[in-house]
């Protein structure tokens, strides 16, 4: 009987309008979903770097005036004091740097000496582990955090125009230091120990603590302007930070602002993105309706005489939405393995790029927002069928 009824429902009736609708609807719903899982994607890496907190380093512009030494380039109390009364501003640390002279050279593993200049600024601006970041007076050993740019120029141009072996952060946490320093108080060694990398402030930090005594002591200086800022900010995208210091004659690192907005235009990429594949999805559930509509009008007859055979109007329908459902749920597994390796292409190239993300393998969000769509349509078809059949009865 089933066969009979597949037979007559379906025999002569043409399928290529029927699998166009489900070619769009496969097309919309990769689309979609996909655009779902990209803005999700960026939505966990903004909401990451929230949570970890978004900072700027701010420095005012050199121009001639400075060159010829008619100029500061340090911030003042009342440019401190502007800087964090200022909309976009959280949080502000002044960055202090040496005014005595210092410089590093290794103990074991590599020969490797050189001029260094040191910074530092309070532990709440620094995005390594802090817990053994500190220093008292009389104390020889000295905790360093080393920028990854510092690194990468070691690395990359030191150690290869000086014929020098190139180190992982695991060997250099390993190496032991000597730290000179001198100036009009004197001169004192360090036993220097890198303890952590930073990817906030590309410098060579120091504890603050070390830095005023050393200040205070060697270069017998108490009291200096800093020359950088660095500030904790809501959003690196807010537009108001390039007014303000663009008014102000100061710049930040602008790779940073332009990922900052690159994000946020993402977003809005990724939200028209799915918008285009909701109207795909919604065409296609209008194609596959008409279908519908067109196969059980040309078999009116039909389906009347097995009405009148027997056959209740919930088998008949029960039959073409059983081949419906069988035919979105081949497109809907379709859709999700394209998804997936799509996922799995962008987790790989973003892992490139040194973007960590905590995507999931599996997009459970969207291959659930897809199954619903899927069971959605599946539903509202059986209950137009269902009207239909009845209206022909």
């Amino acid at each position: 009987m089933i066969f009979l009824l597949t037979r007559i429902l379906w025999l002569r009736r043409s399928k290529w309008q029927f699998l166009l609708a489900g070619f769009a609807y496969a097309i919309g719903l990769v689309i979609m979903l996909t655009a779902l899982e990209a803005y999700l994607s960026i939505e966990r890496l903004v909401k990451q770097q929230k949570e970890k907190g978004q900072y700027i380093i701010v420095n005012k512009k050199i121009s001639i005036v400075n060159t010829l030494g008619l100029g500061s380039s340090s911030f003042n109390k009342q440019e401190v004091s502007g800087l964090e009364k200022a909309p976009f501003s959280k949080k502000v640390g002044l960055i202090e740097s040496n005014q005595f002279q210092a410089s590093i050279r290794a103990r074991q593993l590599i020969k490797f000496y050189t001029m260094v200049f040191f910074e530092s600024v309070s532990n709440y601006f620094i995005d390594e582990d802090i817990a053994d970041f500190k220093w008292r007076e009389g104390q020889k050993k000295l905790p360093i955090i080393v920028s990854q740019d510092f690194l990468n120029v070691y690395n990359f141009g030191f150690a290869l125009s000086q014929n020098l072996p190139q180190v992982s952060r695991e060997a250099l946490k390993m190496v032991s230091f000597d730290v000179v320093i001198s100036g009009p108080g004197g001169e004192q060694v360090f036993e220097g120990e890198i303890i952590g990398f930073t990817e906030r402030i590309s410098s060579v930090l120091v504890p603050q603590s070390f830095m005023r005594w050393a200040n205070r002591t060697i270069a017998s200086k108490s009291n200096f302007d800093p020359s950088r800022v660095i500030i904790q900010v809501e959003s690196i995208s807010d537009p108001s930070i390039s007014e303000f210091l663009k008014k102000n004659r100061m710049t930040t690192d602008q790779e940073k602002m332009q990922l900052g907005k690159t994000g946020t235009i993402l977003n809005t990429v990724m939200k028209v993105a799915a918008l285009l594949g909701v109207i795909f999805v919604v065409l296609a559930f209008i194609m596959f309706s008409m279908n519908f509509k067109l196969i059980l009008a040309e078999a009116s007859a039909d389906i009347k005489l097995m009405i009148e055979l027997g056959y209740r109007h919930t088998v008949i329908g029960g039959n073409l939405l059983s081949y419906f459902s069988a035919f979105l749920f081949v497109l809907f597994c379709l859709c999700t393995f394209i998804l997936m390796k799509t996922n799995a292409f962008v987790q790989h190239m973003l892992q490139g790029q040194g973007i960590a993300s905590d995507a999931q393998n599996i997009p459970y969000t969207s291959i659930l927002v897809g199954a619903l769509f899927s069971i959605g349509i599946i539903l509202v078809n059986g209950y137009l069928i269902i009207r239909q059949l009845q209206k022909t009865a």
